[in-house]
């Protein structure tokens, strides 16, 4: 990862000192030996190199690479796989003509560049993307929703590069809303978070194209997921499902700032959902209560030993049915928000340690004792909530990776 991002801000030939994996979980002992055998290395890197100041050659980011290709179907995608082009699964393959078809699904000039996809930071234009959804079956109408998703991956805010290198088993949560859903066929009831969804599919088998073929973003290096997880092949994409919205709520881009008929995508990288299934309470107080303390092993996802996940949006996608019970007593969902942050928390004396930034947590929360009970968050406003699914009494939690934010975006037609 430090080699792609110094090639990337054009020194190539940066030096680096290698210090072995890992730092933690060891004595402070081993910590100090490692930092001792490093250091003259440290010294005479910072003292003797110089840079080369030669950069490599560099292709155009437009038009995107030609290729002449004869054989089987078989041989095309083993060829992909082996030029690193794939994720290992099929591929349609992305000809000038189907190319020119999934362009006539955006305004935008195919010499248009979105942006630079982290860690490698490849120059991502309009056509390449038009090629990576060729490559995963997407139709040209899907176009504007995988622009805007884009759009919002490479904010800064999404911090992409860190939650497509790390070693936590991290994920693309990818939520539309508005009128879009119904117009190009996003799931948004039962399932649409899973297979049999075409929409659903293809725009996600596109964008984790983007981000490992564009970005450069594959295991072992610089990906260095500790295990991975199959969202690394099609990510977390659904549309809310507005339909099933209890009376007086609102739909989850209306509480981001947007008008109820615009389209929007949203975008945060999470750790795996944790469902919450309750097919037995019978008040909100009922199902608060069992779905609290189900969630209070979620403390234990990335944080709140990392403090700035404490400072973060956590969603909570709540199922059509549960909501209905919450709304038929007569909440709304930001006191479902509220019920939920103060039931999720654990007692101080859980908590590693040697966690960091307890000065910092104490600054927050004020003297902590062993059994203090610690929330997820420093404040219930940064719980939010959306409808997700259909019919079935299963809510989900979704955890942020840590100084990641969700990034909302018109979809523009």
């Amino acid at each position: 990862m430090a080699k792609d991002t110094a090639m990337s801000q054009g020194v190539p030939d940066a030096p680096f000192v290698v210090v072995p994996h890992p730092m933690g979980m060891i004595p402070e002992a081993e910590i100090q030996k490692k930092a001792e055998n490093a250091f003259a290395e440290i010294v005479k890197t910072a003292t003797l190199w110089k840079p080369s100041g030669k950069l490599p050659e560099m292709k155009p980011a437009y038009p995107t690479e030609r290729v002449t290709f004869r054989g089987s179907a078989e041989e095309l995608n083993s060829l992909f796989f082996t030029k690193g082009w794939s994720l290992g699964l099929p591929l349609v393959p992305p000809t000038p003509d189907r190319v020119k078809e999934m362009l006539k699904g955006t305004s935008l000039k195919p010499d248009y560049v979105i942006g630079k996809v982290p860690p490698r930071m490849g120059a991502l234009t309009v056509e390449l993307a038009a090629a990576h959804a060729v490559m995963a079956g997407c139709k040209p109408e899907y176009m504007p929703v995988l622009i805007a998703a884009l759009r919002a991956m490479l904010d800064p805010r999404a911090n992409w590069r860190g939650a497509t290198t790390t070693t936590g088993t991290t994920s693309l949560l990818v939520i539309v809303n508005g009128p879009i859903v119904r117009e190009v066929g996003i799931a948004s009831s039962q399932g649409a978070a899973g297979a049999e969804h075409h929409a659903n599919a293809s725009i996600g088998y596109a964008l984790n194209l983007i981000a490992d073929v564009v970005g450069g973003s594959k295991p072992p290096s610089p990906d260095k997921s500790t295990l991975g997880a199959p969202s690394d092949f099609v990510p977390w994409i659904f549309g809310e499902n507005e339909d099933r919205l209890p009376q007086g709520w609102e739909p989850f881009h209306v509480k981001r700032g947007f008008k109820k008929t615009d389209s929007v995508v949203t975008v945060m990288a999470i750790y795996p959902p944790v469902e919450n299934i309750d097919h037995w309470s019978v008040t909100p107080e009922e199902h608060l209560t069992w779905w609290g303390h189900l969630a209070t092993p979620l403390v234990s996802i990335g944080g709140p030993c990392w403090i700035s996940q404490m400072d973060q949006i956590h969603l909570v996608g709540i199922g059509p049915e549960h909501a209905q019970l919450v709304a038929d007593a007569g909440w709304t969902a930001d006191q479902y928000g509220k019920a939920f942050w103060e039931k999720a928390r654990l007692p101080f004396s859980v908590w590693p340690k040697g966690c960091p930034n307890v000065d910092l947590l104490t600054r927050k929360l004020g003297r902590l004792t062993p059994d203090t009970p610690v929330p997820i968050t420093f404040s219930p406003d940064h719980i939010q909530t959306l409808i997700a699914g259909g019919a079935g009494k299963h809510s989900h939690y979704f955890a942020p990776f840590p100084s990641c934010f969700p990034v909302s975006v018109n979809v523009e037609k």
